[in-house]
């Protein structure tokens, strides 16, 4: 099953912050990444661009598109658009909304004889106190999979993230997540057996260099396992390597 690169990051994955609740107003952002990673999986073969747009009302409501490079069966380019509500009550934030993974390069007369259409919503809710925050993600129909029977595989993601200053410029960023499908289509032992969740990982730091320029540094990883040598039926599959991502990302109002 190759769906979000046999998936079918992690706060370096712009898009799954969701930080466009955060501005006031209309605020862009650019950046860089030596590589894009989605709950623990890469998504490419090497540095990634990426860029966004939010809006964020008084209110709390607000909206946001954000875009990247890819490099996996539907193509060259991952454009996600989401909305969603944030508010807080005392010092608890809550951030409720959803967001679609499009693929403009998905041709059904190339991927549909397959049944995978890779686009794909999740709904989201997220509970934050203080450093950390706790997130949970629902897709009825994750990236195209299938389950055994044929049935849409539905998909459920949560993860725990904390954002820790050790300086009035520098963060240690953690977060551990867990997905769990509605069927066994996560190979996570060396015998090539498959299971309904995996777990994945971040660990780094950040810099704030100025108002709106920001480095990071991360190792990602997950409990994920792959075939170093499909010519060999004897061979044990491996655990996937952790990733040592950089980027740089800046922001700027519009």
């Amino acid at each position: 099953m190759e769906f979000k690169r046999s998936v079918l990051g992690a706060v370096l994955v712009g898009a799954a912050a969701f930080s466009g609740s955060a501005f006031a107003g209309v605020t862009g952002n650019v950046g860089a990444v030596s590589e894009y990673m989605f709950r623990g999986v890469s998504q490419g073969s090497g540095a990634a661009i990426q860029g966004g747009i939010d809006y964020a009302h008084d209110s709390g409501v607000y909206v946001g598109l954000w875009g990247s490079n890819v490099d996996w069966g539907v193509g060259g380019a991952e454009t996600d658009v989401y909305a969603g509500y944030a508010t807080k009550f005392g010092d608890v934030g809550l951030d409720i909304g959803g967001i679609y993974y499009y693929y403009a390069e998905y041709k059904e007369d190339t991927y549909g004889a397959d049944g995978i259409n890779p686009n794909t919503f999740e709904a989201y809710v997220k509970v934050s106190y203080g450093p950390l925050a706790l997130q949970y993600y629902y897709s009825p129909h994750y990236f195209g999979g299938e389950e055994a029977n044929g049935d849409n595989l539905s998909d459920s993601y949560i993860a725990l993230v904390g954002a820790f200053p050790i300086t009035d410029s520098v963060n240690l960023n953690v977060s551990v997540g867990d997905t769990i499908s509605s069927d066994d289509v996560w190979v996570t032992k060396s015998d090539g057996s498959a299971k309904k969740s995996y777990v994945d990982y971040s660990l780094g730091v950040s810099k704030t260099i100025d108002e709106t320029l920001t480095a990071s540094f991360s190792v990602i990883g997950s409990t994920l396992k792959f075939d170093n040598d499909e010519t060999d039926p004897t061979n044990k599959l491996e655990s996937d390597k952790p990733k040592f991502v950089i980027g740089i990302k800046k922001t700027f109002a519009l």
